[in-house]
């Protein structure tokens, strides 16, 4: 029999029963669809933070203090101040930029638009240390830092929520009690780890200080974090250690005390996201293995089924001389073909899939194509392993027993 016989007899089998074939079909087709998906969300989550990591360098390190309602279980809370970022500043001498960084919640009210937000007030700095870039506008200066000035900028989602597609630059919008203008907004950044990083405003400490109604900013030396960029050439993790070292000093942490302070490396979020993506990966992996399986299944037992119904059609094939290579051949290209529509069928759901959940979580769009290979590949071995028994079985029909078989 030629191939184009084999494919032909295959087709028409399966229209003859074609809801039977839709409905065996399913398990591959989720399975397929979740591989695709699942390959397309670990590239697009990869390319996401490539372009972050790239946009604020793999040489800024933060310091931060654990959450107070852990270190008080553990003895006096340790908070950061000016003090000690002044000194980091100057003992320290590796670092090229730092900045004082305080981060809360807040209301953003625009005429009759609100929006509830976080806040990073910082220092002019803050845009140096992270690479900090523009869609409009610019970002303060130390001038207006110094100066306490009433200014803005907005992360992208803020200006949607409030602006639409206008120009917010020159509006002013209140924070809180407080009227500030608008004088830039960032570029979209997209999300990391299930967070918005668009959703944030960034305006002078000095300013936040003054005018936000925050009990944690009621201590003017109280900030929450210390952000810092390595000068090019330095050795991080020396940096690292010795910015540790300094700040464990001046609070006088011992033992189990020291690790009520951290320094966080940029790179971190690559190592944190990786070990996340392997998990979700395998837990992915396993559900599509198994809903592949589950499919597998379904498949050899209605070929079985579909081998017991055409009985006799195989007794008579081979009473005018087809060989049992022939009857295989015929079964075994039917589970394929079956196994290659279910194949494209999940590969298409999978693509659209993929670009759902790119818009939902604003990242890249990416189908790596081994994905879609490996899709194709497996939609055949499966009708290949899980066809191969019924196709046996047929191929192993005795003739006469075939013909009388009622």
């Amino acid at each position: 029999m030629t191939p184009r016989t084999l494919l032909q007899e295959a087709a028409t089998a399966l229209r003859s029963n074609l809801l039977r074939s839709a409905l065996t079909a399913i398990g591959v087709i989720i399975g397929v669809s979740g591989l695709v998906v699942m390959s397309a969300a670990n590239a697009g989550a990869n390319k996401l933070v490539e372009r972050q990591i790239a946009s604020a360098g793999t040489d800024v390190l933060f310091v931060f203090t654990t959450k107070v309602e852990n270190a008080l279980r553990r003895g006096v809370a340790v908070v950061l101040t000016d003090q000690d970022a002044n000194a980091v500043r100057e003992v320290i001498p590796n670092l090229q930029y730092l900045s004082r960084e305080i981060n809360g919640g807040v209301t953003v009210v625009a005429g009759d638009k609100s929006w509830n937000t976080k806040y990073y007030a910082v220092e002019a700095t803050y845009q140096t240390v992270f690479g900090v870039k523009l869609l409009e506008g610019q970002f303060f200066d130390e001038e207006e830092v110094r100066a306490g000035a009433k200014v803005v900028v907005l992360g992208a989602t803020v200006k949607e929520k409030l602006f639409g597609n206008e120009s917010p630059l020159d509006q002013t919008v209140r924070l809180g009690a407080a009227p500030v203008r608008i004088i830039g907004v960032r570029t979209r950044l997209g999300s990391m780890g299930g967070e918005n990083m668009d959703n944030y405003i960034y305006l002078p400490i000095t300013t936040a200080r003054a005018h936000l109604p925050n009990s944690a900013l009621s201590s003017p030396r109280q900030i929450s974090s210390i952000d810092m960029k390595v000068r090019p050439g330095a050795d991080r993790e020396k940096v690292k250690e010795e910015v540790l070292a300094l700040l464990r000093e001046r609070k006088h942490l011992v033992g189990a005390q020291e690790d009520k302070l951290n320094v966080f490396d940029s790179t971190r979020f690559v190592e944190l996201l990786n070990t996340t993506q392997t998990s979700l990966t395998w837990l992915l992996s396993a559900a599509a293995a198994i809903s592949l399986f589950v499919g597998g299944v379904g498949i050899m037992n209605i070929m079985l089924v579909s081998v017991t119904e055409r009985t006799q059609e195989i007794g008579l094939r081979m009473a005018i001389g087809a060989r049992k290579r022939d009857i295989l051949l015929q079964f075994l290209v039917e589970a394929v073909t079956l196994c290659v529509v279910a194949g494209i069928i999940g590969l298409g759901i999978g693509l659209a899939g993929s670009a759902l959940v790119a818009l939902l979580v604003d990242w890249p769009l990416i189908v790596p194509p081994v994905s879609v290979a490996a899709a194709l590949l497996v939609s055949v071995g499966v009708g290949v392993l899980f066809g191969y028994l019924p196709a046996r079985r047929a191929a192993g029909l005795n003739p006469i027993d075939a013909l009388r078989w009622e």
